[in-house]
């Protein structure tokens, strides 16, 4: 039964991400101005969407023409210092915040600022925030495995103080039971490694004492390589490993591996679609902060035009942009409570 469901579960993502792309505006309302706004905003961050955000503000003046924009776009680093220090209404943060960074504001302000996602990840598209895969050697029989599971091996206790130490702790028979799982992974002051630690390890930080990590390197041209290349390189020789990494980087020799966010599944494989409703868990997202004080109403120019890139308008820009997935209906609502 469990292999069926498997089976049930990889080929309805797979027909959804190799047939024809999903409907992403169904259903999405169009931007209505609850009231005519003016002023200036501010924006600051994410140097991977000056694009994406000028058709945003192009938009969004089609119907606040009132609305004059200062962006500067000098990276996702740079962001939340500009909120905290009064310089930016909008941090743009090409991934979530660091605890570091949320931090950080706190500590200037005396509260945190207001998150709110504008798209998700990409599933594979290079320094655009993508999701992460769970891969094993291709001679690994290993069918799924449940995030409890996963932070048991790539933590150093997980449920209960539990470790995962051989492939027969997570059911392989045979000669499998005794070999020991090998962990690889990203550096762990990478991007994808904090998210990595925020989603499997629920930001214990306690990683696998015996984990290899690696860190992003550079080609003779001076080129990054992103570490994910020397992750599953590592894993190709080794069938006994385990790693993440993302699909851009796959090998011949390695496999991902469907995860289910409990015991029973469903287990879910790694793919566009898969990505975009959420279903695969480890997928990630960007975001938009803003600077409200507890009990404060939002800015109502600012408020407005995050309405605005929450619209059907906002979300087709995204979809035309190409480089992230679109926020699916369910986390687009989520966010704009958020702005109530």
């Amino acid at each position: 039964m469990r292999k069926l469901l498997l089976i049930i579960v990889m080929l309805a993502a797979t027909s959804s991400v190799f047939g024809q792309e999903p409907d992403y505006l169904k259903g999405l309302n169009h931007y209505q101005p609850q009231q005519i706004v003016s002023g200036t905003i501010r924006n600051w961050g994410n140097n991977y969407i000056p694009s994406l955000m000028q058709k945003w503000e192009d938009g969004f003046r089609k119907y606040q023409p009132n609305v004059h924009f200062e962006t500067n776009l000098r990276g996702t680093e740079a962001s939340m210092a500009g909120l905290y220090g009064g310089i930016a209404d909008l941090a743009f943060i090409g991934r979530e915040a660091y605890r570091s960074e949320i931090d950080a504001f706190k500590e200037r302000l005396g509260y945190e600022p207001l998150e709110i996602e504008i798209s998700s990840g990409s599933f594979n598209t290079p320094h655009k925030t993508f999701a992460l895969m769970v891969y094993v050697h291709k001679g690994n029989p290993l069918e799924g495995l449940t995030m409890a599971q996963l932070g048991e091996i790539f933590g150093c206790s997980g449920a209960n103080g539990k470790e995962i130490k051989t492939w027969g702790d997570v059911g392989l028979k045979g000669e499998w039971a005794q070999r020991p799982v090998h962990v690889y992974g990203y550096n762990f002051g990478t991007g994808m490694a904090a998210y990595f630690n925020r989603v499997v390890l629920h930001g214990s930080g306690k990683w696998n004492a015996s984990m290899k990590d690696f860190d992003n390197g550079r080609d003779l041209n001076g080129e990054v390589i992103n570490a994910g290349v020397y992750v599953l390189q590592t894993l190709e020789k080794d069938p006994n490993g385990i790693a993440f990494a993302n699909v851009l980087y796959q090998t011949d020799n390695v496999r991902a591996v469907p995860l289910a966010r409990k015991a029973g599944g469903p287990f879910v494989a790694p793919t566009k679609y898969s990505a975009w409703t959420r279903e695969y868990p480890i997928t990630r997202f960007t975001t938009v902060y803003v600077n409200r004080p507890p009990g404060v109403p939002l800015d109502p120019k600012l408020r407005e035009f995050i309405r605005y890139i929450l619209s059907s308008e906002g979300i087709q820009a995204v979809v035309e942009d190409g480089a992230y997935l679109p926020l699916n209906p369910q986390v687009l609502e989520e966010q704009l409570k958020k702005l109530d």
